[in-house]
């Protein structure tokens, strides 16, 4: 599903021609917000694509890109991505939060959402997938779809607001309970312990994603720091790995 190329970048969605797609390692991240390594792009073959920096805001919003840029394109309030145009280099920047890229074979559609905990329980990806259905006729059966590294259940600790949103909104394949550890702490607090990439793998295929079309990256971004930045491990970060995905032209 990846293969690490380097120390600045690990290549996701290998084996699909006409695509190229990346998450950055932390020798290849950005001083925050755009994603804009020309370095990587270089080593990528991605140095004539037109990036697109959209201003994550984590929330739902999906922009599509129906045509391709004279120059690189900031678009505001948005954490996702979807585009037929080839050539134009869909980014998200992360310091825990997943990405989740897709890719139609027949349709030549690509995509790109920033899932953290609220876009997630917003169903971000799930709503990439009718939104490439929606304006592009896709068939969710023929999307590929890949969960990025990011914050594993390991180190995904949060309280009690954050399992009663899941929980409140859930209408997928069993239940909260399912993809939570629960735990008390040194002072007897309750702490949850939630897969986020176990939840968007879930809705993916709640929405019609086929189960063998979806690959869950086994890294996290929070105990791995010889790899990846992260925002929780070290109390913030100004950091950013960028994600990135381009359907090449040929």
């Amino acid at each position: 599903m990846s293969v690490v190329c380097g120390t600045e970048y690990m290549e996701v969605m290998t084996g699909h021609d006409g695509i190229k797609a990346f998450f950055s390692l932390k020798d290849g991240a950005s001083d925050g917000y755009p994603y804009d390594r020309k370095d990587v792009f270089a080593k990528l073959g991605l140095e004539s694509a037109i990036p697109v920096w959209p201003k994550q805001i984590h929330e739902d919003r999906i922009a599509v890109i129906g045509e391709k840029p004279g120059k690189p394109l900031r678009i505001p309030d948005t954490d996702g991505l979807i585009t037929n145009v080839k050539g134009v280099l869909l980014t998200t920047v992360h310091a825990d939060c997943l990405p989740v890229y897709f890719f139609d074979t027949k349709k030549e559609v690509i995509g790109l959402v920033h899932a953290g905990w609220r876009g997630t329980a917003a169903e971000i990806a799930r709503k990439a997938v009718r939104e490439m259905v929606k304006v592009f006729r896709c068939a969710p059966d023929d999307i590929c779809a890949c969960i990025g590294p990011g914050i594993s259940r390991c180190c995904f600790e949060t309280g009690r607001d954050v399992y009663d949103a899941f929980a409140d909104s859930w209408n997928v394949a069993g239940n909260i309970d399912d993809v939570t550890d629960i735990r008390k702490n040194g002072a007897g607090e309750e702490k949850y312990y939630i897969d986020l990439k176990e939840i968007n793998r879930r809705q993916l295929e709640a929405e019609g994603v086929l189960t063998e079309n979806i690959g869950v990256s086994s890294h996290c971004t929070c105990c791995e720091p010889e790899l990846f930045c992260s925002y929780r491990r070290e109390g913030g970060t100004y950091r950013r790995m960028g994600a990135g995905i381009c359907m090449l032209s040929r």
